[in-house]
């Protein structure tokens, strides 16, 4: 299910959903003591992740991964996680987190994809894992993560983790799949800008394959927090 939040301007939106992000923290420390969060890229959450230091005190515990990188060096300024870096992780967070990019992700895709997956096998015992908060975008086309419309990859429900040709630049892609994202206890998803108005409508309309997003809520419990340009009418 889908639960829409319109936050007001682009700056609310992102304090909210830092807020949401730092709550499944906050619950996750509490319940279990560590707390994994996958988080998105993109230039969306960018202001996001300046104002996640100021909601979350205690970083000792917390492990950081992504949801979907680039094949790109980390440098890049295409990388996922070099948006990571510059907007959170380089606030020098005091204890610093667990970072998890993924590893060799500019070489060969496929084999990147399945460091990624036995790293993340070494820190969750049980299948799928479940992360304590998945941050996702949505993209105009209605897709999240390195998830696209129609793409095979939607229909994968054994890897954790897979390789994909994206439908825009850069192309070759590492992605977690849908069974991965589904199993959150938390799934936010961000939405700004009078473009994604179109994708969010696709959203709430129902599971649908050409809507790689919509397909989250399969199953699963989205909040999706959106300002008010982008917000359908």
């Amino acid at each position: 299910m889908i639960h829409l939040t319109v936050a007001g301007d682009a700056d609310a939106a992102a304090r909210t959903t830092a807020q949401r992000i730092a709550e499944g923290i906050e619950e996750a420390l509490a319940q279990r003591g560590v707390a994994h969060i996958a988080l998105s890229g993109g230039d969306t959450p960018a202001d996001t992740y300046r104002v996640l230091p100021r909601c979350v005190r205690d970083w000792s515990n917390v492990h950081v991964w992504l949801g979907d990188e680039r094949c790109v060096p980390l440098d890049d300024p295409e990388s996922n996680w070099n948006l990571v870096e510059r907007t959170l992780l380089s606030q020098r967070l005091d204890p610093p987190p667990h970072p998890h990019p993924v590893p060799g992700v500019d070489g060969n895709p496929e084999q990147a994809a399945a460091a990624y997956e036995r790293e993340l096998r070494a820190h969750f015992p049980d299948a799928p894992p479940r992360f304590d908060v998945a941050l996702q975008g949505l993209g105009e086309d209605g897709h999240t993560a390195s998830l696209f419309p129609e793409d095979s990859a939607l229909e994968e429900r054994e890897r954790w983790v897979v390789a994909v040709h994206g439908a825009k630049p850069p192309f070759e892609r590492v992605t977690l799949t849908l069974p991965v994202l589904r199993a959150a206890r938390r799934i936010v998803m961000l939405a700004e800008g009078a473009g994604k108005a179109w994708a969010i409508g696709a959203v709430q309309s129902g599971p649908n394959p050409r809507v790689p997003a919509s397909l989250l809520a399969d199953g699963a419990e989205v909040e999706l927090i959106a300002d008010h340009g982008s917000a359908p009418s």
